[in-house]
């Protein structure tokens, strides 16, 4: 395989890393959505009796990505709120 080849297939395997990125979190903020109940615009809280591993993976992915945070509620809730809280846009916040 010579240089351009190599370039090439980075290239392309990049692009397919990302593209399986933004599909996983496509799926988990819907399945959040449709399976948490809405207290908010963007914060929903899930029964821990009815989260599955899928669905603990789904707001661990979010969360890991900065597109949501989430906390244990004293009413056996998982609390998810969906939205950007990566560190550049906290930074962001921060300076304004």
């Amino acid at each position: 395989m010579n240089a351009a080849e190599k370039l090439i297939r980075q290239h392309l395997e990049a692009k397919a890393d990302e593209r399986a990125h933004r599909i996983a979190s496509m799926a988990s903020e819907e399945m959040i959505r449709t399976e948490g109940e809405s207290t908010d615009t963007d914060c929903y809280r899930i029964p821990h009796c009815q989260a599955d591993e899928h669905m603990l993976e789904c707001i661990t992915h979010l969360v890991y990505h900065g597109q949501a945070i989430s906390h244990d509620s004293d009413e056996g809730y998982i609390v998810v709120t969906l939205g950007d809280f990566t560190l550049s846009s906290l930074s962001k916040e921060s300076e304004q």
